[in-house]
């Protein structure tokens, strides 16, 4: 396919003038029915980029995260590390599963997420000619409800944090929320952030 086109951006910060940031949720490994209630319950944004080897086990726990307002996005078929695979494999890393997506939750996705963080000029080709509108990293990364800070010892209005589907990912989610809260923060919806033309109607 020629090279030709804009490619999407890479966005790891959002410029914003609330004091929100933004909870974004990795691969889809544990699959916790307390946390979707927690979500519904709180009406939390969040927004999900989805390994579908994670997921296939039950689309159904996260159809019940969506109907809770959570975004379904790209996080690749089988989470490879993207630089090293051809032009050809990375589109299929990353078209396939926006194909399954769209058929099971009704909404192809726009944004991507490379697993590790790492791409080159194929993966935003590949992303591009996916349909993907940008290609989303973090700031912050959260593992057991603890944030490590990229600089600093705070979060800034605008960043986006990475956290995965793990165990205890209830409680370690609530410690999270309690950690925004303190800092004056609250979670938002990406979507209301981003260009509209990021994403399909």
């Amino acid at each position: 396919m020629p090279d030709d086109g804009p490619l999407p951006p890479v966005i790891s910060h959002v410029p914003v003038r609330s004091r929100i940031v933004f909870v974004t949720i990795d691969d889809g490994w544990e699959k916790d029915p307390a946390f979707v209630r927690l979500v519904r319950e709180r009406r939390i944004p969040l927004t999900l980029f989805l390994t579908n080897a994670a997921i296939k086990d039950d689309y159904g726990y996260f159809t019940g995260l969506r109907r809770a307002g959570a975004l379904i996005e790209d996080h690749t078929m089988t989470h490879p590390y993207l630089p090293k695979l051809s032009y050809a494999r990375q589109r299929e890393e990353i078209c396939a599963p926006a194909d399954i997506y769209a058929r099971r939750y009704g909404t192809r996705p726009t944004l991507l997420r490379a697993p590790y963080g790492a791409t080159d000029r194929a993966t935003l080709r590949a992303a591009r000619d996916c349909g993907m509108k940008a290609v989303l990293f973090w700031r912050e990364v959260v593992t057991n409800g603890r944030i490590a800070y990229q600089s600093g010892h705070r979060l800034r209005p605008g960043d986006i944090l990475l956290v995965h589907f793990k165990p205890h990912m209830t409680a370690d989610f609530e410690r999270l929320l309690r950690t925004i809260g303190e800092q004056g923060l609250r979670p938002a919806a990406i979507r209301e952030h981003l260009p509209a033309g990021y994403f399909r109607s």
